[in-house]
């Protein structure tokens, strides 16, 4: 089978340059344009470099078909994914992004899988351009900062959790991306630990923010608008919710899912308005359901947090 594995000191002036299924076992890097057409794994103890400008593009291979390199999915996605186990590093710039998207003509979300970080640490995703897979970024157990990205029209723009057999603590350090137009925007879950801040997470379909067993995290000057609901919360405790603009979800701009019993402390965020009956409007908590926790917005800004959101 055919991998393009550039040394880290390696060149080419070819484009489209194809990579089957295989794993990456030692350091190299990429860049131009790639085609991967099957799973492609990077083993532990190598580093994929990524320089900025490069294309990476996901041929739509049959679900659970050979192009695949594992039958068990518990840990996996039936398309095309690129399997994070050593460790990443895609650093593109404000000019000149690095693109991860599908090799569909007609691209729609979920012909490829994920950048699917599995055990791994020390991983970076900046000014990177993401789109039309099952879920852009994955973690099971994985230790990652995604900054300056897109993340777009994907089944799940970013998802994180935790798996027992694996030594590595899901942590994710979220900053100034913008997270929109996905089924749902950020999934946290399963004992994971996120930061998510000055991000811009709207018109994702289902929820901007979703907290889901997960450990205590924070979510801190965002701009989360006009997704299905804003945040939601399952079984979560110690998520802190501050500084943040929420407003004009269309269901709830916060809602405690039947098994959040624990409060929820969402002080001095701006809500789109001062009324006070208004912001209770579209948040549902302890008011609406006896057997879930209460929401406390109070302390509330009068206006929006001009901070909150992508900067510069």
């Amino acid at each position: 089978m055919l991998i393009f594995l550039l040394g880290v000191n390696g060149c080419s002036s070819e484009k489209a340059r194809t990579v089957e299924k295989g794993i990456i076992r030692s350091h190299a890097t990429w860049q131009e344009e790639i085609l991967i057409t099957g799973d492609v794994e990077i083993a532990r103890g190598a580093t994929l470099t990524i320089v900025p400008g490069t294309i990476v593009k996901f041929a739509k291979i049959e679900s659970d078909g050979p192009a695949n390199l594992y039958d068990d999915k518990t840990n996996y996605f039936s398309r095309a994914e690129l399997i994070v186990k050593g460790k990443l590093w895609a650093k593109g710039s404000k000019d000149n992004k690095i693109v991860f998207t599908s090799a569909e003509r007609s691209p729609r979300p979920g012909d490829w899988g994920a950048i699917n970080f599995n055990d791994s640490a020390d991983n970076l995703l900046a000014y990177c351009d993401i789109s039309y897979a099952d879920t852009g970024i994955h973690g099971h157990g994985a230790q990652v900062k995604v900054e300056n990205s897109y993340l777009h029209d994907n089944g799940v723009g970013i998802a994180l959790k935790n798996l027992a057999e694996l030594k590595t603590r899901s942590t994710m350090s979220l900053v100034q991306n913008q997270i929109i137009g996905n089924g749902g925007g950020v999934l946290c879950s399963a004992g994971t630990r996120s930061r998510i801040s000055h991000n811009h997470i709207s018109n994702n379909k289902l929820y901007g923010i979703y907290g889901k067993m997960a450990s205590p995290s924070q979510v801190l000057y965002n701009k989360i608008m006009y997704n299905g609901k804003g945040i939601i919360l399952y079984a979560t405790q110690g998520f802190q919710i501050a500084e943040n603009n929420i407003s004009d979800n269309e269901e709830y701009n916060v809602s405690l899912l039947e098994g959040q019993r624990w409060n929820v402390d969402a002080r001095h965020n701006w809500w789109g308005t001062k009324d006070e009956s208004r912001i209770k409007d579209l948040i549902w908590d302890r008011d609406e359901d006896g057997m879930v926790g209460k929401v406390d917005f109070s302390n509330l800004a009068v206006s929006p947090i001009q901070e909150a959101g992508v900067t510069g």
